[in-house]
């Protein structure tokens, strides 16, 4: 009986091996290949015969999906971003109202539009924790807005809520972020002031390292950030201007489909560089060109 055991014991240990009457312990032999375990095929009659199921006519109700199956259906549909297309942000309301904009109101109403929009709502959240972002900085975002209604709402709200289905925003704003964490780029599209259309697009980039002069190298992973803006006016034309920022230098590229926008643009270069020095952030070089492509520079 032990014979035969053991026997069994070393047929199995030999078949796991995959060399029959090789011991388990023992080395495979020089050259043998390296033996996996695979998927068989056993049947691919159904579970069910044929002649069982029941008949189909015209008078067959047609397959309907559950309430869980719909959500995930719309997740999946809403969650689809075809590649290479930024995570999209879309403004409700003018960055700024009517009458001349105000570049400090602007910019801050910017730095909202992408702080403020749920995107970077876990780092904020470790921030608060850390002592360095207010609560009410928090409950300025959609997360945070979607918890406090939740649980202002009385039964009755909420059970109506349930009737109507699931509530997918969280979950097409968690597939924004993760598509804004993959692509390192978000797209704000919207008004800067009523009746003006405005895309802002920020991106973040890596570099391959080269020799700057005087002989020290760059640093291949210190990343680019990429900031720009287009624009279409009545009298300038379509204009776009493009910010980048590598390490503690700044470029600012203009382009412009009229020609006549691009000379007044060069005109005023040395205000805009003027401007650039007294707020600490001396440029490293400016260019204006057409929008074929960017050609001549001043100050550059």
């Amino acid at each position: 009986m032990q014979t035969a055991a053991g026997a069994a014991a070393n047929a199995a240990a030999s078949a796991a091996a995959g060399k029959p009457g090789q011991a388990a312990g023992a080395a495979p032999a020089e050259g043998a290949r390296p033996q996996s375990l695979a998927a068989t095929l056993l049947s691919k009659a159904p579970l069910t015969p044929a002649e069982q199921l029941p008949a189909l006519d015209r008078n067959t109700l047609p397959a309907t999906l559950s309430p869980a199956a719909r959500a995930i259906a719309n997740v999946l549909v809403n969650a689809y971003t075809a590649p290479g297309v930024p995570a999209t942000i879309n403004g409700k309301v003018p960055l700024v109202p009517g009458g001349a904009p105000d570049t400090t109101q602007l910019s801050k109403q910017l730095q909202d539009a992408l702080g403020k929009s749920g995107l970077f709502y876990e780092s904020h959240v470790a921030e608060w924790a850390e002592g360095k972002r207010s609560l009410q900085d928090l409950a300025r975002e959609p997360q945070m807005q979607r918890f406090t209604q939740a649980g202002a709402q009385s039964a009755a709200e909420t059970a109506a809520r349930a009737l109507n289905g699931p509530d997918l925003s969280a979950a097409q704003m968690i597939n924004q972020q993760l598509h804004a964490h993959e692509q390192q780029r978000v797209l704000w599209q919207g008004e800067a002031w009523p009746g003006q259309a405005m895309q802002w697009e920020v991106r973040r980039d890596e570099r391959e390292g080269r020799q700057q002069q005087g002989g020290r190298e760059e640093n291949p992973h210190e990343p680019v950030w990429r900031s720009g803006v287009r624009f279409r006016f009545p009298r300038l034309g379509a204009l776009a201007a493009s910010v980048t920022i590598v390490g503690e230098q700044v470029h600012i590229a203009v382009q412009s489909d009229s020609d006549g926008t691009v000379g007044t643009l060069r005109a005023w270069a040395s205000q805009l560089q003027q401007a650039m020095e007294a707020a600490g952030a001396p440029l490293a070089s400016l260019t204006i060109g057409g929008e074929g492509g960017v050609g001549g520079s001043d100050g550059q």
